[in-house]
């Protein structure tokens, strides 16, 4: 890990600032019941699409065209935003809003547009034509309404969900960010 960290400090720093981030909105958070209620099925559908989406993609192995790939090019990047959006609407005040609109911001300006150009020309150069076609026919967060026709038939793999791409990190840290939220809904009320 450290490493990794001295290889690449710039992205140890994003990387700090997220966590940062979700620190500081957990602590000044002001969850109440309804906004829970109104945020964790956000939450819940930001993980249950990553979960999707891991289980579905071999990195540089395979065209990711199966599960939610045959609906939007990056699932990934939706299960993201809707987990973001939710923990906003938890957080319950001007302080959540505000680090929910930063965290919109640095994804919609420097994030998405950078990783969509990185992502774009790697899938390009590796898979080629195919890739181009999917492109052109599927949205990047826009889902379409009826399955990419050249789809394969991969089933959704634990193996890749688990080993390959790692999600349950991401999803501990979200178990525990709305269980501190929890904790603090019933501290405040």
């Amino acid at each position: 890990m450290l490493k990794k960290i001295l290889r690449h400090p710039f992205e140890a720093l994003k990387v700090t600032a997220v966590w940062t981030m979700a620190a500081a909105l957990v602590w000044l958070a002001t969850p109440t019941r309804a906004s829970l209620a109104a945020g964790l099925p956000l939450v819940a559908a930001g993980l249950a699409v990553r979960a999707w989406a891991a289980g579905h993609l071999q990195r540089n192995r395979r065209l990711a065209t199966s599960g939610p790939y045959a609906y939007l090019r990056d699932p990934l990047y939706l299960g993201r935003l809707l987990l973001l959006v939710g923990f906003g609407v938890i957080a319950a005040n001007a302080a959540g809003w505000v680090l929910c609109a930063a965290g919109l911001a640095v994804f919609f300006i420097d994030y998405m547009p950078r990783k969509l150009r990185k992502e774009t020309a790697r899938l390009e150069k590796h898979f080629g034509a195919p890739y181009v076609d999917y492109r052109r026919r599927v949205h990047s967060l826009v889902p379409r309404l009826r399955p990419y026709p050249e789809r394969s038939g991969d089933r959704w793999r634990a193996d890749l969900f688990w080993r390959e791409n790692r999600e349950y990190w991401l999803i501990l840290a979200v178990a525990l960010m709305v269980g501190l939220m929890v904790i603090r809904s019933k501290a405040l009320s």
